[in-house]
């Protein structure tokens, strides 16, 4: 029975047993992988008992649900930088303080250094950077007093959201404070040197240059009136004198530019009238920085009188000089004719302030000189300096002195025994040019000077006593003569004086005395 159990039942017994054969390899795999991945168990073990246990992940696996929930304000929160950016590009001052203020507050409410939110914190920081530069470009431009204040405060809130949280307040306060004012002065001293939009080419250079001074006037006038308004109303005394001192620097420095350029333009200046203009527009100038510290008046003098007696001399060294080159031309050609003039000059009763002596038409190089120092005269009636009439007076002189010396070396070169050409002549226009000078040239001169300088009492007077000089001189000539002429008396003047008590009066009998006593000289030498 059991035989015919087993008999019929092979089939299964044939299963079981191939299904053994294929449980023992499967089973033989199994071990081999197992042996390959047995050495990373002891890995895995650690990397588990080292690493979170499920309630850690749990946890942060609800942090990230949460975290998705929040993810509209956490968008919001990452755009803050860049919707600050753009209300600085945007001149929206508040809306970008509002922001960095913003800022301080993340940064109160996240003490555990979240990275997120620390790199949104300095994000921001970097904006303000951004948006104090902007700011400090704004200053740098033509803007109004309500403009520039608005500038300012922002700047100061600046200023304020930086300093919370940090230790001793006012200190830091007063720094800040300081450095805004100076880069307050800097940045509007680059719109004080910026150049004007409108083109003044077509202006000549005096008006350029009064354009220049007036711009400049306005604006630094304007930055200091500016820098008072804001900084002038300071809580401390020790900031108020900063501030003071400060302004007080920087319109020293300003006025040191502001001399610099007008000296500059001055020395290339050839014209009186525009060198008035150019002072009356800096005396203005100096009166206005006077409202705020900074008259300059005093410094201008020397500026505007050298240049004044600079443009006066420089006439009488060219009428000097042109008067040396012709008396040169006229020795070396060994010609007189442009020394003298066959004009008669019609004789004046006395030399005269108001007018040129016409007696110098017999010699036009003195004429032409003396031409050249009234041109000088001329100049001073346009820009008359009271402190440099003695510099003016000492000058002449030295002038004057030039030209006698200049002649005396004329006449004694033509005097010379090998003088060639018009030798006589020559010699009798240095000598009469001598006399000239001496008794019409120089004391007409020096009377013009003191007309010009307005002192025309002391003109008159310089002239009257050179004339008076001059006719003493004449009447002293005058009596050597006729005592040489009673000395050198001969029997032919008795001839001669009984001679002409008999002869009618008439002027053919006159003449024929003058000749007889002539003739009567001759024959008694």
């Amino acid at each position: 029975q059991l035989r015919s159990l087993c008999a019929s039942n092979a089939g299964t017994f044939v299963d079981v047993e191939r299904r053994s054969a294929n449980l023992a390899s499967a089973l033989a795999d199994l071990q081999d992988k197992i042996k390959v991945v047995e050495p990373n168990i002891s890995d895995v073990q650690q990397v588990l008992e080292d690493g979170n246990s499920l309630t850690e992940i749990s946890e942060k696996h609800r942090v990230r649900r949460r975290t998705l929930l929040q993810y509209s304000s956490l968008l919001e929160l990452l755009e803050l930088p860049s919707l600050m950016d753009a209300c600085v590009r945007s001149n929206l001052y508040e809306e970008a303080l509002s922001i960095a203020s913003f800022a301080n507050t993340l940064k109160r409410r996240h003490t555990d250094k979240n990275i997120v939110v620390l790199r949104v914190i300095d994000q921001i920081r970097s904006r303000q950077l951004d948006l104090r530069r902007h700011l400090i470009h704004r200053l740098k431009q033509n803007i109004t007093m309500p403009q520039c204040l608005e500038v300012l405060t922002a700047l100061r809130r600046l200023n304020s959201i930086d300093l919370e949280g940090e230790k001793n307040i006012e200190e830091l306060h007063d720094g800040m404070e300081l450095k805004l004012q100076v880069d307050f002065l800097e940045a509007r001293d680059t719109w004080l040197e910026s150049s004007p939009r409108t083109n003044n080419t077509a202006l000549g250079p005096g008006e350029q240059l009064l354009d220049t001074i007036e711009r400049y006037r306005t604006r630094v006038f304007e930055i200091g009136t500016q820098f008072n308004a804001i900084f002038g109303t300071s809580m401390t005394k020790q900031s108020v004198s900063s501030s003071n001192s400060l302004l007080s620097m920087w319109i020293t420095r300003r006025i040191h530019l502001f001399l610099t350029m007008i000296t500059s333009s001055v020395n290339r200046m050839e014209d009186s009238a525009i060198l008035r203009d150019a002072l009356e527009a800096c005396v203005f100038f100096a009166s206005s920085m006077a409202r705020l510290g900074g008259d300059f008046k005093s410094m201008l003098s020397d500026i505007f009188e050298s240049k004044m007696v600079s443009l006066v001399t420089n006439c009488w060294k060219e009428g000097v000089s042109t008067l040396q080159e012709t008396l040169k031309v006229c020795r070396d050609a060994g010609v007189v004719g442009p020394l003298i003039s066959s004009s008669i000059a019609p004789q004046a009763s006395g030399i005269s302030p108001e007018q040129p002596p016409r007696q110098l038409l017999s010699h036009p190089p003195l004429a032409r000189m003396v031409n050249s120092y009234l041109s000088g005269f001329n100049e001073l009636r346009r820009c008359l300096l009271p402190n440099i009439f003695v510099i003016l007076r000492n000058e002449l002189k030295d002038s004057l002195k030039n030209v006698k010396a200049i002649l005396e070396t004329n006449q004694r070169t033509v005097n010379a025994p090998a003088l060639r050409g018009e030798a006589s002549q020559l010699r009798e226009a240095a000598e009469s040019m001598m006399i000239v000078f001496d008794n019409i040239v120089e004391p007409y001169i020096t009377g013009a000077l003191e007309v010009a300088l307005g002192n025309f009492k002391a003109g008159k007077e310089l002239l009257l006593k050179q004339i008076d000089k001059v006719e003493e001189e004449e009447e002293e000539e005058n009596n050597i003569t006729r005592k040489e002429d009673e000395e050198e008396k001969t029997p032919a003047d008795d001839v001669y004086n009984s001679f002409t008590k008999f002869v009618c009066g008439s002027e053919a009998a006159s003449a024929m005395v003058r000749i007889a006593h002539k003739t009567a000289k001759d024959i008694a030498r």
